[in-house]
């Protein structure tokens, strides 16, 4: 088993939303910069960038970074601990490529948002 999911249903909902609404954030501040010169302040794209990236690739993947550091999962109606430990190898490997992932792809975006003119 490559993947070792520990969300599931409303868990991955909520994502996707999260996601989507950042996604519209930066969307409508992208504009923004075109209309008004605001310098550096441009690198604030970061923030929504970083919660949408998260958000998506934990879609995704079905693992919430969060829960693989404390060892839970979500599949459904309630909480479980995660008992098998190669489970939560994985589900840890998982969320780190996630975070890595998210970091350089918010700061891609940073960085080219903070290239307009």
């Amino acid at each position: 088993m490559s993947s070792c999911p520990n969300i599931g249903g409303d868990q991955v909902r909520y994502r996707k939303v999260s996601g989507y609404v950042s996604l519209a954030s930066i969307l409508i501040f992208i504009p923004f910069i075109f209309i008004f010169d605001i310098g550096i302040w441009k690198i604030l794209i970061f923030f929504p960038a970083i919660v949408m990236t998260i958000s998506l690739l934990e879609a995704s993947n079905k693992t919430c970074i969060v829960y693989s550091s404390i060892g839970i999962k979500h599949m459904g109606e309630k909480y479980e601990r995660e008992r098998n430990i190669e489970f939560l190898k994985k589900q840890r490997i998982q969320s780190f490529k996630i975070v890595l992932s998210g970091l350089a792809i918010s700061l891609l975006l940073t960085y080219l948002v903070y290239l307009i003119p």
